[in-house]
């Protein structure tokens, strides 16, 4: 069985199966390319093993990019679903933890310190704000990525599921 050719992403676009958007401003057109070749390898790659399951060649070519912008939707959801309520969570407990070390550690301190616009602030106060941003920042990212990847995983799964199916309905 030969391998599919990957199919090439039209200029300046962003193609990952079925799906294709143009390519933002702010995304560097060699960030670009680098995920329309892993798409398209991929999407080659599956048609391939579904020609050779005996899968008519067009019919799996339809199939594969189902499938892959399945995967690719699904994914995005399931991090934002998964990944943002437990970032937040996450943010609150460490705000919460680290407000309170800053806060004692800044007490133990004694002194004052000059802030702009506000003016003269104990070190405990400050202590508070520093510590509070520094653990609200660790607690989304120790708890809101591992999430974020589950939850991508997961969507990217139902997602190639419910793509599949699309595709072979055409």
């Amino acid at each position: 069985m030969a391998p599919v050719a990957p199919i090439e992403a039209p200029v300046n676009m962003i193609r990952i199966g079925q799906w294709e958007t143009p390519r933002p401003d702010w995304l560097p057109p060699e960030c670009a390319d680098a995920v329309n070749d892993t798409a398209a390898g991929a999407e080659a790659q599956v048609a391939t093993a579904l020609d050779s399951i005996g899968i008519p060649a067009g019919r799996s070519d339809r199939v594969s990019g189902a499938t892959l912008a399945g995967a690719g939707v699904g994914g995005a959801a399931g991090a934002a679903v998964a990944g943002a309520p437990v970032a937040v969570a996450g943010a609150v407990v460490g705000g919460l933890i680290g407000g309170t070390i800053g806060g004692i550690a800044g007490a133990v301190l004694g002194t004052v310190v000059p802030v702009p616009v506000i003016g003269t602030v104990t070190s405990g106060i400050a202590g508070t704000a520093l510590g509070a941003a520094a653990g609200a920042a660790a607690g989304a990212a120790v708890v809101g990525i591992p999430a974020a990847v589950v939850g991508a995983v997961v969507g990217g799964m139902i997602g190639a599921g419910f793509g599949a199916g699309v595709g072979v309905g055409q």
